[in-house]
């Protein structure tokens, strides 16, 4: 056998060392792509203000499915999603008040989505809790990735021609609820009682 020359060793080392490198940088360019390729798509899906709202289907509690345009489409109210789970100390603050609304209020549909959160406690919070308007859970995430949230709870407004009106963060008290439902959806105003 003939021993190799130092040059031919050298190109040998530089070969494996290359294919070293490749075999460590191919899954961080992958990854970066493919991170970079859901970015785009979730940025192009997600809601925002002024933009259109995303269609979506939601099993309620009540075993019916909700479907956004549907409902558009058909009854044709505004609609005003809330976002909570049963362990949100605020949200269980704040659904009484929806409730409350919900009642006071037949021009618009409130809707509450529960997430991150599992089918079993949320139906358990939604019955100790005792609201009456449709509820469901985003038990996959596919409402939560169209209509991101920073926090629990969060309200979506969402106006009759399908748009986007506003998004509200935080726990929502009855008049600061009506006065967003009356600017943002109905133009009309509520006599708090």
């Amino acid at each position: 056998m003939i021993d190799p020359t130092p040059s031919e060793v050298r190109r040998s080392r530089r070969l494996l060392h290359l294919i070293a490198l490749l075999i460590v940088i191919a899954p961080l360019v992958w990854w970066l792509i493919a991170s970079e390729a859901s970015t785009d798509t979730a940025e192009r899906l997600a809601a925002e203000p002024g933009g259109p709202a995303p269609d979506f289907t939601l099993t309620l509690f009540d075993g019916t499915n909700f479907s956004l345009s549907r409902h558009l489409a058909g009854d044709g109210r505004p609609v005003v999603m809330n976002f909570w789970a049963s362990w949100c100390v605020p949200c269980r603050e704040e659904m009484p008040t929806f409730d409350r609304v919900s009642q006071r209020r037949p021009d618009v549909l409130v809707l509450g989505v529960a997430v991150r959160d599992t089918e079993d406690e949320a139906r358990a919070f939604a019955a100790e809790v005792g609201v009456g308007y449709p509820l469901g859970i985003d038990a996959d995430g596919d409402i939560l990735n169209l209509y991101p949230i920073l926090g629990l709870p969060t309200t979506w407004f969402i106006t009759a021609d399908g748009r986007i009106a506003s998004i509200r963060a935080g726990l929502l008290d009855q008049e600061e609820l009506e006065r967003l439902i009356d600017q943002h959806l109905t133009g009309s105003v509520a006599i708090l009682s």
